[in-house]
């Protein structure tokens, strides 16, 4: 049996115990006598059949226990908690409302027109049936909308939160495609350039010349379709001027009034290795001096055969953090998504109070068309 199962039929014990008490006490309470049992074993088994029942058809088990509580007036005390349970597990409105609506017509039938009762008894019958039946279905009722409520508000948000991740997402492997555009399109634009003067050469044989101007025909068609498919990415206006390094980023911290301790090794680096590296360095930077004004910060960019490994690591600041909104993580995201596209891993979180952000980058493996295919936006 499921653990939850097992939680539901716990609980339904649990609530027939609860119910039987005043049925219990009231045919138990001495003096008593051997007649009482057989009434209450039929009270005690209707309340049992109420709470079985009650999570698939909840208005039956309504019409049960108001039923016997013509026999037993004991049972009166269940009628409020099936009515709430009612209006919490109905889908519906209008079911419950006929329902209610036939206790009321048949009791007022069988009190005043078959029974006789007196006015003011059927009043109190019909204010028993208002309080203790229609009121706490109210009650249920509400509860119910408004936890469904909360759960369309809970999907809204994390449909939100997807979108917004996604988002990110897209927006960062747009700029890895701006990257590729700008490294590629140089080397071919060279490979082009080399293959013009190789083709000019004066002691060059017709033929080899002739697959020069090929090559040099091949490598341009190349770069206009390299061009057409990702250069429309390029953002407009950007504000970092290209070929930027990690050297650069932390200048320009320390130009800001930041305390940065650089120890890099950057030289040399796989120009999308050296982007990552760059834009790991400038999200952490920017996140410390928002997050940790005035702490000193350490920038360690180290290069062994395997990967080329980024570490920036923030002590706690001396002053607490700035007041100002909770932060999206967009930027983590956004950098997560570059690393794990070149093929590396990033890590960030909280080390000695302060913070550290850790990005481990292969220096020979770079995004391919293929890894971006399906992400660039059709208008492309």
């Amino acid at each position: 049996m499921e653990p939850r199962e097992r939680q539901r039929r716990a609980g339904d014990l649990l609530l027939w115990a609860v119910l039987a008490a005043p049925v219990a006490y009231g045919r138990l309470t001495p003096p008593w006598h051997a007649d009482e049992l057989p009434p209450l074993a039929a009270a005690l088994a209707l309340l049992g059949t109420a709470v079985w029942i009650g999570r698939r058809w909840p208005l039956v088990a309504v019409l049960a226990v108001v039923a016997g509580s013509l026999v037993d007036g004991n049972v009166v005390f269940a009628i409020p908690v099936f009515g709430y349970l009612a209006g919490r597990r109905s889908d519906r409105a209008a079911p419950a409302a006929a329902v209610f609506a036939a206790i009321a017509v048949t009791g007022s039938v069988l009190n005043l027109g078959l029974l006789g009762t007196e006015p003011s008894t059927w009043f109190l019958l019909s204010s028993v049936l208002l309080f203790a039946g229609v009121f706490p279905w109210l009650l249920g009722r509400l509860r119910r909308q408004h936890r469904a409520l909360a759960d369309a508000g809970l999907r809204h948000t994390q449909a939100e939160r997807r979108a917004e991740v996604e988002r990110v997402r897209l927006r960062e492997r747009a700029r890895i495609a701006q990257d590729m555009h700008d490294s590629l399109g140089h080397d071919l634009s060279l490979i082009a350039l080399r293959a013009g003067a190789l083709e000019l050469a004066p002691d060059l044989s017709p033929a080899h010349r002739a697959a020069a101007g090929e090559l040099r025909a091949s490598v341009a068609a190349a770069t206009e379709r390299l061009h057409d498919v990702i250069g429309v990415l390029r953002e407009e206006h950007t504000l970092r001027p290209p070929g930027e390094t990690v050297t650069d980023v932390v200048d320009g911290a320390r130009g800001a009034g930041m305390t940065v301790d650089l120890r890099a090794d950057d030289a040399d680096l796989p120009p999308l290795a050296a982007h990552a590296a760059q834009r790991v360095v400038r999200e952490a930077l920017t996140n410390a001096a928002r997050y940790a004004p005035g702490a000193p910060v350490t920038v360690d960019v180290a290069r062994t055969a395997d990967a080329v490994t980024v570490a920036v690591v923030n002590a706690p600041p001396p002053a607490g953090p700035l007041p100002g909104p909770p932060s999206h993580g967009s930027g983590l995201l956004a950098l997560r998504e570059r690393v794990r596209l070149t093929g590396g891993t990033l890590d960030a979180g909280p080390r000695d109070g302060g913070w550290a952000v850790t990005a481990r980058v292969p220096p020979a493996r770079s995004p391919t068309i293929r890894d971006l295919q399906g992400h660039i936006p059709r208008s492309v």
